[in-house]
């Protein structure tokens, strides 16, 4: 009888080291692939007006941007001192405003590989940072001047260091903790539903965390105190005082809308169908395994709380006061994606499993795919196309021409882009207040523009198509403009409109 061939202890060790070099090299490459999708082509599509409108406000005097802190209605007051002191060093250039979030965006990467890892072991680790990398979702706000990458980023390291702390409760973790869970407060006040899983988390499984109660305690009361003034803020939402744009989402829209956007967002319909299923079928799946099985019921638990309280809670405050946003909740997202690599890895434990776990990643991988390639790489405009509607204003407008801003609001979209072309300076600008309220008429919006502009007679329309409906229903000022005047040129760009009237002298 032949004896068994066995390595020798070096041999096995040397192979050991090999994984661990090979496992560090994918990951490398991994980041090195979502960091390229973040921070190329910043400047391929126009700032929108939300963008816009940020950077502007960020331009203001410093007591401006502080007094943010104690201003209600401000969702990110922390962003706006970021973004202020940002652009005084770097400019406002699309790529300057947007750098910030696509640096968020790539060092969420090794930090969801931290998290994944001490959650589901290293393989896990792997795959949720290659899901996040890929992410259409993330990748789109990773490149766009709002706050909700870095929130994303502080949910992931907030998480991070709770459960560091729970384990070790080692005071600096606490304190990182706090530091950064209030930073993620300051970021974006909807991020206090990431705050809330993570809570009901520890009440969950209390009975494991008796030696941190008094950790856990001084944590909570540490967090109560800077949450206050955004509290006083969200009640006055939640009780229906602060009115909002957001349309009323029923629970199944709200599902859907966040399956399909934490997985493809802004895809055909084939693909958003196909690759929300497989993600939510395979988030699930491993969602009511984690939960059944003793030994990991307590990751279970944290990774389902942080996926679905921040929808609930979204959903269940729009039903006072509709505020539902998908990208309010992007908190969720990592935990979202932490549960699907974890099935994938768990899968590929057997040969057979492998096979099976390398068909379903290739499945879900393709599908992220489609939006990155034809939507976030895009050389089509995907956002409002103000850049090219006022670069075509710049080459037509005379000296004397006047600018009708429609709704008025958007005029920060002007005060952006105007500092870029100069030759945009010079022309008087009108803002149109909402019809709304039972003052605003026909009549005197006439009478505000006769006071204003009555001597001149060239007049561009400047709006945007979307949000007319809200502010101005029944079009009175196109059908005033149509009635008035003559259109002498018209052109449409993603999200925007432009027309050019000439109206007679002495209208």
């Amino acid at each position: 009888m032949r004896p068994r061939l066995a390595l020798d202890r070096s041999e096995g060790d040397n192979l050991q080291a090999l994984a661990t070099w090979l496992h560090y090299c994918l990951l490398a490459a991994i980041v090195a692939l979502g960091s390229y999708l973040r921070l190329t082509m910043l400047r391929q599509q126009s700032l929108w007006f939300d963008e816009a409108d940020i950077v502007v406000r960020a331009q203001r005097p410093w007591s401006d941007i502080f007094s943010t802190f104690t201003v209600q209605g401000e969702n990110g007051p922390l962003y706006n001192v970021l973004l202020a002191a940002w652009i005084r060093l770097a400019g406002i250039s699309e790529i300057a405003v947007r750098f910030p979030s696509a640096i968020a965006g790539v060092l969420a990467l090794p930090a969801i590989y931290l998290l994944a890892r001490r959650l589901a072991g290293p393989n896990a680790g792997l795959l949720a940072t290659g899901l996040l990398a890929i992410s259409p979702y993330h990748i789109w706000y990773s490149q766009e001047a709002k706050m909700y990458s870095i929130v994303a980023l502080l949910a992931i390291l907030s998480t991070l260091l709770l459960v560091e702390g729970l384990d070790s409760g080692e005071r600096r973790l606490w304190i990182g903790y706090v530091l950064l869970t209030t930073a993620m407060f300051y970021t974006h006040v909807a991020s206090v539903l990431i705050f809330a899983a993570q809570a009901l988390f520890v009440l969950v499984t209390l009975r494991r965390w008796h030696a941190r109660r008094r950790s856990l305690l001084i944590a909570g009361a540490a967090l109560t105190l800077p949450y206050l003034p955004i509290a006083l803020w969200a009640m006055r939402v939640v009780g229906g005082d602060v009115p909002t744009w957001h349309g009323d989402v029923s629970f199944i829209e709200a599902v859907r809308r966040i399956g399909v956007r934490f997985t493809t967002f802004r895809s055909t319909p084939e693909v958003e169908f196909r690759a929300g299923w497989g993600y939510f079928l395979t988030a699930a799946c491993t969602a009511a395994w984690l939960l059944v099985a003793r030994s990991r019921r307590v990751v279970g638990w944290l990774l389902v709380l942080l996926t679905v309280i921040p929808v609930l809670g979204i959903w269940f405050v729009s039903l006072r006061n509709s505020v539902f946003s998908d990208r309010y909740i992007i908190g969720a997202l990592p935990a979202y994606l932490i549960l699907v690599a974890f099935g994938l890895a768990y899968l590929a434990r057997t040969r057979l499993g492998v096979v099976a776990a390398v068909a379903l990643a290739t499945f879900l991988v393709s599908y992220s795919w489609v939006p990155v390639s034809e939507v976030n790489r895009s050389t089509i405009a995907q956002k409002e196309d103000w850049r090219s509607a006022y670069a075509r204003i710049a080459e037509e407008a005379e000296p004397n021409d006047i600018f009708i801003m429609h709704p008025g609001y958007m005029i920060s979209t002007l005060a952006y882009y105007g500092q870029r072309d100069t030759r945009l300076d010079g022309h008087g600008v009108a803002t149109i207040p909402s019809f709304a309220p039972d003052w605003m008429t026909r009549v005197v919006m006439e009478q505000m523009l006769r006071e204003d502009y009555g001597q001149f007679t060239r007049f561009w329309l400047i709006e945007s198509p979307d949000r007319v409906p809200l502010e101005d229903p029944d079009d009175e000022l196109e059908d005033w403009l149509n009635a008035t005047g003559v259109v002498l040129y018209e052109e449409r760009v993603n999200g925007v409109r432009i027309v050019l009237y000439e109206l007679p002298a002495g209208w």
